[in-house]
């Protein structure tokens, strides 16, 4: 066995390019595979790292009619179904909650959560040190205490057990310290750094706040029961309810399609992105299988033109099987050092890819190469070593060896019979890299019409970013108020700002919620859904601030701010939707139950142009309203400043007022609101450059297979080459024939490969903005790439070819 060991590291030696080429592809292939494999795995397959994590669900709330699939609960579900279900072991409340940590003059921003403390059961979690809370904590008055996870412990106080009974400063107010969180509960959410109890008044619970959402609610079945018939229980639960309830109630759970669903949780947190991740798994898989065929075409060459040394070794006694043996060897020893680089490659890729996902599931942890993975790997690199050695064994197998060492010439059958496999894997691989590149060429052209999608305002000279506030300033909405004029004020100070504003929302970034409201004059058809749209609060500089397009009507002014009765500004396609040919100025309605005076009604003042506050992508079709804020007391704001100066100092001169304003204010995500839009589109970037990586790679591949194909065709047609040199043929006339050799195994691969593609690319409808899965532009645009591939592919062997001195060929054997 080590002799033969060493044979194969010494033909691998002797055949450097071929070693190197092969080991390349391989490392690319199962690199890339393994990679892409440890992020689907770790989001979908991996089961959560709690006892029996198939029985955890979670309840939450979903409006077909308006184009909402899922919402959060709250807190009325909480304790109707704590009391009436009879589907859970336990029932747990989740709110994701950024707060200021450590001293009011040195604050922190965290990513925390406000839960109640059923979570720890439903998770099955003990705690790390100290005590977990109790329901007591969830009582006003009971809940300053906190829990630390395991890795904020780590790093900002240096595991130190001396911090429980600790106190820790949240949101400018004191809490104790009382327990660690293990690492293993950082799997239910990786942001969390600390939990506190979320307490609640009893007005919380009224049963009129039902549909208002923004709490998450958990829960484990018991042993018995099942997901399917824990959604039925609660789809009866909310019948029930419904029924009972105030035929304002009934008009609107009926008009939106409001029910309650369940679902495990890992399938809930995964379905964002599962067609994302399944895409890019089958990506991948065709770059593995165009590599496979890659090195199968090498190896098959390779095995051809060793036939004289073969046939000499089975003359001197040696049998088919020793020498399938070591065909075999050769094929393992390529693939397992291939997969050697190839995990270095995985790990770099996870590198990548991780930075990705944590923007597109920021809850998840990131991808490992863990002992599963691993295990992945290496049953991929004897699959794939199988595989590729199978094909010249085969191929040995067939031919005649003993008329191999009694001809002066290989056999013509042979050279026939291999050119025709090598001809179907190179037509094989083509076909496949169209179905990748049409893919990307998708992605491309939908990324693209994201693009030129009219924003509604303009970002330049515009900056944006983020305001944490101390609970000093959130006493009541005098307090709030007061800062918030300070703040204003002080940016209009800086040099060079012409204009600033403050909302709570950012354009483009999403996350905002739909409500639900009532026009005074409801022209919808019988049946219509019930209307809905997003909020969005400012101030009344905003127009001016972010260069808002108005086209009926004003904006919001000062006086606006302390009006008895609200007033509201709506884009263009609310005003198109639900005051259709007539002015939108004027119309009422109202968020809420409707008032019973005429004169209660709140009016809109002015329709601005669209701006898709919630991302291009949004499908809800739902519009958007604009309210000067007046009230309210959050920890915090997002501030837009217009000014002339470079977004660099602009942005150094925003914080270093606002420090001046109060060192406890904390500013961050500060960005060009020209960048702060294009991240929005990180998502879709993330795909396409992915997809694309592996459509090139694949084009790489078969443009290596085709000059290849055409190498080895050249090489073993040298002697019939030179014969038609001799005879006249010029040199344009034989680049002529090989290139359209090249071009034949090409356009079979397009013609399949456009089959394929049609049929494939419908999964990927999901994914496309604005562009048809069928959409001929890419399909022609790549088909003339992948042609001109080829051409070029072909052109070196071709020149090689018209080189050949038909008096040298002649002489050959």
């Amino acid at each position: 066995m080590n002799t033969t060991l060493r044979q194969v590291f010494r033909q691998l030696r002797q055949n450097k390019g071929f070693t190197t080429i092969t080991l390349l592809t391989l490392a690319l292939c199962i690199g890339a595979t393994t990679a892409i494999f440890s992020t689907v795995y770790s989001l979908m397959l991996k089961p959560l790292p709690f006892e029996e994590p198939e029985q955890i669900v979670e309840l939450y709330t979903s409006a077909e009619k308006a184009g909402l699939d899922r919402m959060p609960a709250n807190i009325p579900f909480y304790v109707d179904y704590s009391e009436n279900a009879e589907s859970y072991q336990e029932l747990a409340l989740w709110r994701s909650y950024e707060a200021m940590i450590g001293d009011d003059d040195n604050p922190s921003r965290a990513q925390g959560a406000r839960i109640t403390s059923e979570i720890f059961s439903i998770l099955k979690v003990k705690p790390l040190m100290g005590n977990f809370f109790t329901k007591k904590n969830s009582t006003p008055g009971n809940e300053k205490v906190v829990i630390l996870t395991q890795s904020f412990w780590q790093t900002h106080f240096a595991e130190q057990p001396e911090v429980i009974d600790e106190e820790l400063r949240i949101d400018g107010e004191t809490f104790t310290i009382i327990g660690i969180a293990p690492r293993v509960f950082e799997a239910f959410d990786a942001r969390v750094q600390y939990l506190i109890p979320l307490a609640w008044a009893p007005d919380a619970v009224n049963p009129q706040r039902r549909y208002g959402v923004g709490i998450q609610l958990f829960g484990r079945l018991n042993p018995n029961a099942t997901i399917a018939q824990a959604d039925a229980e609660a789809k009866i639960l909310e019948e029930r309810y419904v029924d009972a309830s105030p035929p304002g109630v009934r008009s609107f759970v009926d008009r939106s399609g409001m029910t309650m669903n369940v679902g495990g949780v890992q399938e809930q947190r995964v379905k964002p992105v599962r067609t994302t991740l399944l895409l890019l798994q089958g990506g991948v898989a065709f770059v593995l299988l165009i590599g496979c065929v890659n090195v199968s075409n090498l190896l098959l060459a390779r095995s051809n033109a060793r036939q004289s040394e073969l046939a000499i070794r089975t003359a001197l006694g040696a049998g088919r099987l020793t020498i399938a043996r070591q065909l075999m060897l050769e094929s393992f020893v390529l693939t397992s050092l291939g997969a050697l680089l190839g995990l270095a490659v995985a790990w770099g890729a996870l590198n990548v890819t991780n930075i990705y996902l944590a923007k597109m599931l920021p809850q998840a942890l990131p991808a490992t190469l863990d002992l599963r993975v691993l295990g992945f790997a290496m049953v991929l690199t004897v699959i794939i070593g199988v595989l590729i050695g199978l094909i010249p064994i085969f191929h040995v197998w067939r031919s005649n060896l003993n008329q191999v060492i009694q001809s002066s010439s290989r056999s013509a059958s042979s050279g026939q019979g291999v050119r025709a496999l090598s001809s179907l894997l190179v037509v094989t691989q083509v076909a496949v890299a169209l179905i990748l590149l049409t893919g990307a060429g998708l992605l491309i052209h939908s990324f693209a019409k994201a693009l030129e999608v009219d924003p509604g305002l303009n970002p330049k000279g515009v900056v944006v970013g983020r305001v944490a506030l101390p609970r000093s300033h959130r006493a009541d909405n005098d307090a709030a108020k007061q800062i918030r004029d300070r703040i204003i004020q002080g940016m209009k100070e800086i040099p060079g700002v012409s204009s600033a504003a403050l909302s709570f929302a950012t354009p483009f970034q999403g996350g905002l919620p739909i409500n639900a409201f009532t026009l005074r004059e409801d022209t919808l058809p019988p049946g219509s859904p019930q209307p809905g749209a997003f909020r969005v609060r400012t101030t009344p500089e905003y127009l001016d601030t972010m260069g808002l397009r108005l086209i009926e009507g004003r904006f919001f002014e000062e006086a606006d701010i302390s009006a008895e009765q609200p007033r509201f500004v709506v884009d263009e396609s609310f005003a198109k939707k639900f005051f259709a040919g007539k002015s939108a100025v004027g119309g009422q309605f109202t968020f809420g139950r409707p008032p019973e005076n005429p004169e209660d009604w709140p009016s809109i003042i002015g329709v601005v142009a669209d701006v898709p506050h919630n991302g291009v992508e949004d499908e809800t079709g739902n519009p958007f309203i604009y309210q000067v804020i007046n009230g309210g007391r959050p920890g915090g704001f997002t501030l837009f400043l217009r000014s002339d100066r470079p977004a660099s100092d602009t942005l150094s001169a925003m914080r270093e007022k606002l420090q001046s304003i109060d060192p406890g204010i904390v500013l961050f995500d500060t960005a060009p609101l020209s960048e702060s839009i294009g991240s929005s589109f990180d998502n879709r970037r993330a795909i396409m450059m992915l997809l694309v990586a592996f459509a090139f790679l694949a084009l790489f591949l078969s443009a290596l297979g085709i000059y290849g194909v055409l190498a080895y065709d050249v090489s073993q047609r040298a002697r019939e080459i030179g014969i038609r040199g001799a005879i006249g043929a010029s040199s344009s006339q034989v680049v002529s024939m090989i290139i359209k050799q090249g071009l034949w195994k090409a356009g079979i691969g397009l013609a399949t490969g456009l089959v394929g593609a049609v049929l494939l690319s419908r999964y990927m409808t999901s994914l496309l903005f604005e562009v048809e899965a069928t959409d001929p532009a890419v399909y022609v645009s790549v088909s003339l790439l992948l042609l001109l591939v080829a051409v070029l592919a072909s052109y070196l062997p071709a020149r090689r070819a018209a080189k050949i001195d038909p008096m040298v060929a002649l002489r050959i054997e």
